[in-house]
């Protein structure tokens, strides 16, 4: 991707994360890149929100506000720029929520168990790497955002 473009515009760009970017807008999460940066992306493809029940992603769109929906997509955002190299050596990370990644790379680079397609899509404020599958916050994530919402995210 050209370097010139920032991580809204460089995931914009790319139809396998024209959801994410979608739900990125929409969400508010878009709000985060407004920071100091770099940050790191683990940005799902349009396949891998596609996994998703119908059902379960039309609640996150249509809920008033998207609380649940912008946890979800936060939780795969790191405070800080990872290449691909480093992730596995890493093993753990924390995401821009303060919550735990990990990271392994038997059979490929994985981010909690989720495969790492594409690597280290540059941007100017961070780097993107796309992921097969939507990761899923752990419990304290979810509830805070359903005590927001009055209902669980998964």
């Amino acid at each position: 991707m050209n370097d010139k473009l920032n991580l809204i515009e460089t995931l914009a760009a790319d139809d396998k994360f024209s959801a994410f970017s979608r739900y990125m807008g929409s969400s508010g999460a878009n709000d985060i890149f407004s920071g100091a940066g770099p940050f790191t992306v683990f940005a799902p493809t349009n396949d891998a929100f596609g996994k998703i029940p119908d059902a379960r992603m039309n609640e996150l769109l249509n809920e008033p506000g998207q609380a649940k929906l912008k946890a979800l997509l936060s939780y795969h955002i790191l405070p800080n720029k990872i290449e691909a190299l480093n992730l596995a050596t890493l093993k753990t990370a924390k995401t821009i929520l303060g919550e735990g990644l990990t990271f392994t790379d038997a059979g490929g680079i994985k981010v909690n168990g989720a495969s790492v397609q594409a690597r280290n899509i540059e941007a100017t404020n961070g780097v993107v790497h796309a992921l097969d599958t939507v990761l899923t916050p752990p419990a304290a994530t979810t509830a805070s955002a359903s005590a927001a919402s009055g209902k669980p995210i998964f």
